[in-house]
């Protein structure tokens, strides 16, 4: 056996996935059955989203996180780059042809920097794909209007101090207004093309799927009686999904 082939058998060992289970599948089932070209995949994690974009058939791939020490992807064909993305990415414009970011952004304290420096160094015609808690959904609202939180950014409100002293891998301090994440996207050329979730959340309680089932009615009507743009934001999905995951295509 090579040192190439013996490189890729250790790559072919299963990396401890950090997001759901459900996420990644969610995300692949998106995208091309088979990824050519660069492809970024920022924060990497242990690699384990990047090993599968390796059995997807991509050749060129580049992972960037802060935690070097974490990652255990090696394979030949994968980079491996430490990097805080309070700087601009290290790439040229125009670079790559897919970038991903799972659940990364509501980590960062500089969230619109990076969805900036995301569009910049991906192609003209290329695909961003990207995470992030579900702001949006029927739960999310109704635990901001009583509790005055997001779904998984409550230690944000109640113990700060712990948030503080938390790596920032595991500290959710930038939830994502979407209306906002969509507009630094425009200004970059990037259009949303598809908006789509990991997992779908019902209460078991038979009373408050019935409530939340009216809470989203009223939703969807809402935003058809104003005539509000609907990229997908009333579908079941998105007023049930756990996670957003979104695709846009850079203009060309």
């Amino acid at each position: 056996m090579t040192a190439v082939s013996e490189e890729r058998a250790r790559s072919a060992e299963p990396i401890r996935v950090l997001a759901n289970p459900e996420m990644y599948p969610a995300i692949l089932e998106l995208c091309p059955s088979t990824l050519k070209g660069k492809v970024l995949d920022v924060p990497s994690g242990h690699g384990a989203f990047a090993q599968q974009l390796l059995a997807r058939g991509c050749d060129e791939v580049f992972c960037l996180d802060i935690n070097e020490t974490a990652f255990r992807l090696k394979d030949p064909t994968v980079k491996f780059i430490k990097h805080d993305v309070i700087n601009a990415l290290p790439f040229p414009d125009n670079f790559f042809d897919h970038v991903f970011s799972i659940e990364g952004i509501e980590h960062f304290e500089n969230p619109w920097l990076f969805v900036r420096e995301l569009c910049r160094v991906l192609k003209p015609g290329g695909r961003l794909y990207l995470t992030t808690p579900n702001t949006f959904s029927v739960d999310a609202r109704l635990k901001y209007l009583v509790g005055g939180y997001y779904p998984r950014f409550r230690p944000l409100m109640q113990t700060p101090e712990h948030v503080m002293n938390q790596d920032v891998d595991d500290a959710h301090i930038s939830p994502i207004y979407f209306w906002q994440l969509n507009y630094f996207l425009l200004t970059s050329g990037v259009k949303i093309e598809k908006l789509s979730s990991d997992r779908l959340f019902y209460k078991p309680q038979w009373i408050k799927r019935v409530f939340e089932r009216f809470i989203a009615r009223m939703i969807q009507n809402s935003v058809s009686k104003r005539k509000f743009p609907d990229p997908g934001i009333t579908s079941e999905k998105i007023l049930f999904g756990d996670c957003l995951i979104l695709v846009a295509r850079k203009e060309v």
